[in-house]
């Protein structure tokens, strides 16, 4: 039962439901022509690719699809709010109630950011450093929103049950300026729970998927689970294995004070254990307690904070944009690979068959498969060619509000993580009896001459440097160990001690 309001609380309800439902902008506004290009953007993925994957699509791309539309969404919070293109992204993640809002308001020594939010009605929130405290949102149309901070903390599992609405259900991400925020180049990020908790105001908005677009987003992800678990979940472990392995994380026990003293030193260990044996490495685990700073105090947590400040942005709306539309791309790739083989098969059998009723056959189905391998390549041609036009809409949005969108290289893409392209060379030699070889000569010339632009040809030029007819290694592997080197090229390279 909804409690009585009083006729100065309905008013103001009143007000934040018009403002929450605006459909139109501001005539002053800024991002009206930004917004015009974003609608040019979302057309090509709602209307021009549904209507291609009609044609031939991979398994996969409801996956596809909903990755770009969830980065199409995050691109807009930032065009509306492009101070964020500079700032390096914090992402607090973890269980519904595990307290990321309690460490943020810790963080920053005030309450800024609403208790146990409900994951129905919560936003992802934005805090981040500004030249003035302001508050504000964007609603589901995509308009800026201003709020009190009276009314952002309203924004609870509460709210229907005191005013009897949700508004929070017509905002899809809120924004959280503050002169005193200690960070100038860092954005916190609070994302909802990704786990469905227990009520009956849940609902699909909030859910696995949408957290791990977010939070894949992130440059930096901070993983919280409340110490009264007494270790990480499994549903944490399956979550935190589908986010991209190369950003880096951290682990931190809220609310250490609700078990023994005795204990948490135990419970951190074990879930440090516990990511190791599920080769999911962190940066630390470390115990925080809001309400004893003394017996954990925060410091080691500032610490990190204070090292990820000196780092500088980098933006991967394009190259996540890209990597989705190169997974249809290599679907389609994939395809015609097997259409050719199954044409050439055909031809063999016609070149061999004496038979008139088998060559008429084999002709029938040579035909067949021509004319699939002809309507494949015309699928591929299409999705390159709206690929292309995304990429210059999204460029010009970029130009406007000031965020480099360059489209990315296909090299960019290779996942060289982890790749040990001279432990490959090494134990191929030993495969094949042969004596180790020097390859200083050739770590060398690729140290002074290569470049991610030229070196396929300068592979291509020089396939003894990597591989020779009969080595299992293919020119792909090389390009992805060697890439890696370039981007390792330093003092500290571990390749350092192999030049000569």
């Amino acid at each position: 039962m909804i409690p009585e309001l009083t006729f100065d609380e309905l008013a103001s309800r009143y007000s934040l439901l018009c403002r929450a439902t605006q459909n139109q902008p501001d005539t002053a506004s800024t991002l009206i022509p930004v917004n015009e290009v974003l609608d040019k953007l979302n057309s090509l993925l709602k209307q021009d690719l549904l209507t291609l994957a009609r044609e031939g699509s991979p398994d996969d791309f409801a996956e596809i699809y909903f990755a770009l539309e969830q980065e199409l969404e995050r691109f807009r919070e930032f065009c509306a709010f492009p101070t964020l293109a500079q700032k390096v992204v914090i992402g607090f993640g973890g269980a519904f109630s595990a307290g990321k809002s309690t460490l943020i308001n810790t963080l920053l020594g005030e309450k800024l950011l609403a208790f146990e939010v409900d994951p129905t009605t919560s936003l992802p929130t934005y805090v981040l450093h500004g030249s003035e405290d302001s508050l504000c949102a964007l609603n589901l149309f995509h308009q800026r929103v201003e709020l009190s901070h009276a009314e952002f903390l309203s924004l609870t599992h509460d709210e229907r049950i005191i005013y009897g609405s949700s508004v929070a259900g017509l905002l899809n991400a809120a924004f959280i300026t503050r002169t005193n925020f200690p960070w100038s180049n860092l954005a916190l990020i609070d994302t909802p729970g990704y786990s469905k908790p227990d009520g009956e105001f849940w609902s699909a908005r909030t859910d696995e998927q949408l957290a791990l677009a977010q939070l894949n987003a992130s440059q930096v992800i901070v993983w919280v689970i409340a110490a009264k678990a007494g270790t990480i979940s499994e549903d944490d472990i399956k979550f935190l294995a589908k986010l991209r392995p190369e950003i880096p994380r951290l682990v931190v026990v809220s609310r250490a004070d609700q078990i023994p003293a005795k204990d948490i030193s135990s419970v951190v260990e074990g879930i440090r254990k516990t990511l190791t044996e599920r080769n999911l490495p962190v940066l630390d685990v470390i115990p925080i307690s809001a309400r004893k700073k003394l017996d954990f105090p925060i410091e080691p947590l500032m610490t990190y904070f204070q090292e990820w400040n000196q780092k500088g942005q980098e933006l991967r709306f394009a190259y996540n944009f890209k990597r989705q539309f190169t997974r249809y791309a290599r679907f389609l790739q994939d395809q015609q690979a097997h259409a050719k083989l199954h044409l050439n098969r055909l031809n063999k059998i016609l070149t061999l068959a004496d038979s008139p009723d088998i060559q008429q056959d084999a002709k029938e189905l040579k035909d067949s498969a021509l004319d699939e391998l002809n309507r494949l390549k015309e699928i591929a041609d299409k999705l390159q060619i709206l690929r292309g036009q995304f990429f210059i809409q999204l460029k010009a949005i970029g130009d406007r509000v000031g965020i480099p969108l360059p489209e990315p290289d296909d090299i960019d893409l290779l996942d060289i993580q982890g790749f040990d392209l001279l432990g490959l060379l090494r134990k191929e030699r030993e495969q094949r009896g042969l004596m180790s070889n020097d390859y200083r000569q050739h770590w060398r010339v690729l140290t002074t001459q290569a470049t991610p632009s030229n070196l396929p040809n300068l592979l291509r030029r020089n396939p003894d440097y990597f591989m020779d007819s009969n080595s299992t290694l293919t020119q792909e592997s090389a390009v992805q160990g060697v890439t890696q080197l370039l981007r390792q090229r330093s003092e500290t390279s571990p390749f350092q001690n192999l030049l000569p």
